[in-house]
């Protein structure tokens, strides 16, 4: 017993010992206090520069409103700290250093709730190892040299400033280099675009340039006092909300109007030649406003300008973002629409330019082929104009009457958002239009294929042919479809977010570029053999960078044989009479898919899941009603929709089967086309941050040509087709969605 006590003593006066000689003492506190400060003020600012759009009008309000917000951030936590102070020991001045700190990196750093535990955890890395290099340095200040307190405070100094220099090598590090999984593409020859140029390709005119605008603009001379052609002025204010107060009058100030006279500007390319020129307008979406975006597509437009088309890119920044100023005080919501009524003024000029003598535009529009483009929030935009353009008057208001008949045959969407306006509470509906939907699955900004609803609900009814297409593109983020945005598409999550992982720029525009301009020439020009760059892009790889490319395709030309929207039987299917029935699956159900945003998709599937080893022989079946009949001339494509959302990262394969009336049979693997990819993983934020991956399910339609299946089975009479069955022979286990079933 008395050795137990002799020992407790022993070890508490060493204990004892230690604390005195690690009270390092007011130097150390006040170092740790200043460089925590140092630091909180470097990354504050830093992130600030860093994600600034490097416009010269707005830099000094932002680094202005940064200093108020830090003071108020310090002087806050200096009040948390007085407050709490009679219950700590800690010195006052880093009491309040720290939770001022605290409060101004947490409200910096969190992009996400997702991201907290990262947040919490880089914010403790920070204050920790700021807090122990300063504090080194006031020690070192007293302690006598080679003494224990000395030695101390030489290792913090150390183990702090280390940690400093690999938190900042991570800071500045832009993530993994992009890396591209690769899937086998043979292309069937029935499908090979034969003898097409590559419509990315610079075509035959000489391009020209001009700008109109209302002539009196603060910060553009181009659309002010050298603008080649004036316009009027528009009244948008009853579109908008949260236009007034402290914002709104900083917003009227800095652009020198408001919403009762916004400018039609427009910057265009057009070809050198007498015409007609199908007309094509591009809007940008939402950015920083001084940091203008319209000029970004100027890429876009000198290449459709070489290949016959006008093209205008349209300015719509003074509806953007004013920063830091609408951050705090608020600013305009709900304007979508009103983007979308800008579009259509605009289409209103370029009609009246066409029809006046004299005008150097005068009959050289082709107003009967018209086609909208738009990205980010412009792309909804286009959406908008193309459903407002016949009606009498605004959807929500009654009292804003629309005169408007335009030739819009096409909408193209790059990145867009989807719902941020809903006419009527409604989402957004186009009818007997073709549509092409364009995303990244690298989209730090629009982060879930919210465009794929918008090709939900393009539906086709006046028997004239149409189609339309989404394309998912691996490594595309959102700013890059735009010269000027870049590769940070999360300015607030500048450290956090994967641009390693993106890919480069100018391959990026490139793709922008095939599939833009390649859509155009199918929906506007008739040149209806690019059609098939959207059957499956991959095969057309000498047109596109290395990179995957899944494609859902549709036209007005198919006939609908089970698409699971008509009723609440699973048995049923879409064509009249038509039945479907599934064997030995683990999972059968119609449902939506759930895209990235936990949102689910306007179009319902059915959702099939198989396990070899629980069910030898799983398989889903269409079967037709015996009437059904085609001329067998014409019978040339079957087709489906198929997205994999097994868990496991590897490509599935199954066998197609179709039987005729006298039980023929032939069957191809689908690899022979495709293998279903699996869901593209991005790792959207840096290693080692949790919640980094992200996914969703996207469709990648199948186009098969009966006439290899007759190839496989001569006595098959695809004339009277009797069903079409999916066998799930090829991969032991899988869980995938399909939808659209049709025969082309």
């Amino acid at each position: 017993m008395n050795f137990k006590h002799r020992g407790w003593k022993t070890i508490s006066a060493r204990a004892r010992g230690i604390k005195r000689n690690l009270s390092l003492g007011e130097s150390a506190w006040k170092g740790a206090a200043y460089f925590l400060l140092a630091v909180a003020g470097v990354v504050w600012f830093g992130t600030l520069i860093g994600s600034s759009p490097g416009s010269d009008h707005s830099w000094l309000v932002n680094m202005g409103l940064a200093v108020i917000i830090g003071a108020l951030a310090f002087l806050l936590g200096k009040l948390i700290v007085d407050l709490l102070s009679k219950f700590q020991n800690i010195p006052l001045l880093y009491r309040w250093a720290f939770v001022g700190t605290v409060f101004l990196l947490f409200n910096l750093l969190k992009p996400s709730v997702l991201l907290m535990p990262n947040v919490v955890g880089i914010l403790v890395l920070l204050v920790a190892a700021s807090s122990l290099a300063g504090a080194g340095i006031g020690a070192l200040r007293e302690g006598s040299l080679g003494t224990v307190t000395h030695r101390v405070a030489l290792g913090m100094l150390l183990f702090g400033g280390l940690s400093l220099v690999l938190s900042a090598s991570w800071f500045f590090w832009a993530g993994p280099n992009y890396r591209l999984p690769e899937f086998a593409v043979e292309t069937p020859a029935d499908f090979a675009l034969r003898e097409m140029e590559n419509p990315a390709d610079q075509g035959p005119y000489t391009v020209k340039t001009l700008t109109y605008g209302s002539g009196v603009d603060k910060w553009r001379l181009e659309y002010g006092r050298e603008a080649d052609i004036l316009t009027g002025r528009v009244d948008i204010s009853s579109m908008v909300k949260g236009k007034g107060g402290v914002s709104g009058r900083l917003r009227n100030r800095f652009w020198g109007f408001d919403l009762t006279e916004v400018p039609l500007n427009g910057r265009v390319w057009y070809p050198e030649g007498s015409g007609p020129f199908p007309l094509v307008l591009m809007v940008h979406g939402n950015h920083a406003m001084d940091d203008f975006s319209d000029a970004g597509y100027g890429y876009l437009g000198e290449l459709l300008a070489s290949r016959g088309y006008i093209f205008a890119s349209v300015d719509q920044n003074f509806l953007n973002g004013a920063g830091f100023v609408e951050v705090i005080l608020g600013g305009m919501e709900e304007e979508n629409d009103a983007r979308g009524y800008l579009l259509l003024k605009h289409l209103d000029l370029w009609q009246r330019w066409n029809a006046r003598e004299g005008h150097i535009f005068h009959n050289r529009v082709d107003t009967d082929h018209i086609g909208l483009i738009g990205h980010s929030r412009g792309g909804e935009a286009a959406a908008i104009a193309a459903a407002f353009h016949r009606l009498p008057a605004h959807p929500d208001d009654a009292a804003l009457r629309f005169d408007f008949d335009f030739r819009i045959r096409a909408v193209a969407a790059v990145a867009p958002s989807d719902g941020q306006y809903k006419p009527r509470k409604n989402f957004t509906s186009l009818e007997n239009i073709s549509y092409l939907v364009l995303q990244g699955a690298a989209d730090a900004d629009v982060r879930s294929f919210s465009g794929a609803s918008q090709y939900d609900r393009v539906s086709f009814t006046d028997g004239e042919e149409h189609f339309k297409a989404c394309v998912y593109v691996y490594g595309a983020n959102h700013g890059q479809f735009n010269t000027d945005w870049g590769r940070v598409d999360l300015p607030s999550a500048l450290w956090f977010l994967n641009r390693g992982d993106i890919m480069p720029a100018g391959e990026q525009e490139k793709v922008a570029g095939v599939f833009l301009s390649g859509f155009l020439e199918a929906a506007l020009k008739g040149q209806e053999e690019y059609r098939k760059l959207f059957y499956n892009p991959s095969f057309k790889k000498d047109w596109l960078p290395p990179g995957i490319y899944l494609s859902q395709y549709s036209d007005s030309l198919t006939l609908n044989l089970a698409c699971f929207e008509e009723d609440l039987n699973l048995e049923t299917a879409t064509w009249p009479g038509g039945r479907l029935e599934g064997k030995d699956l683990t999972t059968w159900r119609e449902k939506p898919p759930t895209m990235g945003s936990s949102r689910l998709r306007d179009s319902v599937g059915v959702r099939i899941g198989w396990d070899r080893e629980q069910f030898a022989a799983p398989s889903y079946c269409l079967t037709l009603p015996e009437d059904f009949t085609m001329d067998p001339d014409k019978a040339g494509l079957l087709r489906f929709a198929a997205a994999n959302v097994s868990k496991s990262r590897e490509p599935l394969d199954f066998t197609v089967m179709i039987t005729d009336r006298e039980g023929e049979k032939a069957y191809l693997p689908l690899n022979s086309i495709l293998p279903l990819p699996p869901a593209l993983q991005y790792r959207i934020f840096k290693p080692p941050l949790l919640v980094s991956f992200e996914s969703e399910p996207v469709y990648t339609t199948y186009t098969f040509s009966l006439s290899d299946f007759v190839s496989e089975n001569t006595s098959l009479d695809p004339g009277q087709l009797a069903q079409i069955s999916f066998l799930f022979d090829r991969s032991p286990q899988g869980d995938i969605f399909l939808d659209d079933i049709g025969l082309r």
